[in-house]
């Protein structure tokens, strides 16, 4: 069985996948929300003014208003009939998000687990972004993972006592691809939305080497470990900052090829992962979420199958004949 020749088999059946992927897939997934939740405090949402989260202010603050699917998706409609909750209430809901998504990472009650720490998380971020405030894109990521996890098929997770990473079986493909076209699309929404912002020359409008130049002079004045004087000093060339951001422009929009041509996924993947990564080392931001996600769409079932073969691994090989028509 080959995960890279195609989503299904001829009778238009989804191929077997391992559990091992669905593995990697929640413990990421938590993982990534313990980190999230861990490293910012929302409790500040506790010191907005009630008036900022109204649609009558939104003119005051040059704001458009987030209504009205994302007054209702995030929860934030509660409000409208009870007081908004104090500083020490959103600490302790950032506390249950981080403990659901530990007992998740260690296989307890994953599905509750999951569907806790997507909800909670789903109503912080909800009224933090509601108040006009910025925050991490990478939080749409995450949330999207913690939603997939809370619906994965029930034997697709591992517990404390059930753990058979080598099974294979179809219906734990639709997990992987519904992070794959969520991803993809991810991308090619940037690309429409750089287009639509900008402009076609958005790619000769975004002067990439201004960026890397900025991040020189600063890490003059401001200790960082994200910027390499190395790399930034290679993309501040204008001509290699330009054709960097036509790649990335052209590279995205041709992202939702990869759900035709399934061996283009480890390219897609690598270069996305290495777009961030650059960024960080060149922009200094850290776009880890996604380049954990990112490499969550690796084959790793075609990966586990060569590495069986090679060791002889007799129950993975029982495994992939029974899935075979």
């Amino acid at each position: 069985m080959n995960a890279l020749s195609g989503f299904i088999d001829f009778q238009g059946r989804p191929r077997p996948t391992a559990a091992l992927h669905c593995y990697l897939i929640q413990a990421v997934a938590f993982g990534l929300a313990i980190y999230l939740f861990s490293s910012w405090n929302l409790s500040s949402i506790a010191f907005i003014p009630d008036e900022a989260f109204s649609r009558l202010s939104r003119a005051k603050l040059h704001s458009y208003w987030k209504t009205p699917w994302f007054h209702y998706t995030t929860f934030q409609f509660i409000y409208d009939f009870v007081p908004r909750p104090s500083a020490t209430t959103i600490r302790n809901l950032q506390f249950v998000i981080i403990g659901s998504a530990f007992f998740g990472l260690l296989g307890i009650f994953p599905r509750i687990m999951a569907w806790v720490a997507f909800i909670l998380g789903a109503h912080l971020i909800g009224g933090f972004l509601q108040a006009s405030d910025t925050i991490d894109a990478s939080t749409t990521v995450i949330q999207f993972l913690l939603l997939v996890v809370a619906i994965f098929p029930r034997d697709a997770y591992y517990t404390i006592r059930r753990f058979r990473p080598l099974e294979l079986n179809d219906k734990y493909h639709g997990p992987y691809f519904l992070i794959l076209f969520f991803m993809m699309m991810y991308y090619c929404l940037s690309a429409i939305n750089k287009i639509v912002d900008i402009g076609p020359d958005w790619f000769l409008q975004a002067r990439l080497d201004l960026f890397s130049v900025h991040a020189i002079e600063r890490s003059l004045f401001v200790s960082t470990i994200s910027t390499s004087m190395w790399f930034s000093s290679i993309l501040s060339n204008y001509e290699l900052a330009t054709v960097s951001a036509f790649l990335v422009l052209v590279i995205e929009l041709m992202a939702p090829l990869a759900l035709f041509v399934p061996r283009l996924i480890p390219l897609f993947v690598l270069y996305f992962a290495s777009m961030h990564f650059s960024i960080y080392l060149s922009h200094g931001y850290g776009y880890w979420s996604n380049m954990c996600v990112d490499l969550l769409l690796l084959p790793y079932t075609s990966i586990a199958l060569w590495y069986a073969r090679r060791q002889n691994l007799r129950p993975l090989a029982e495994f992939e004949l029974a899935a075979k028509p």
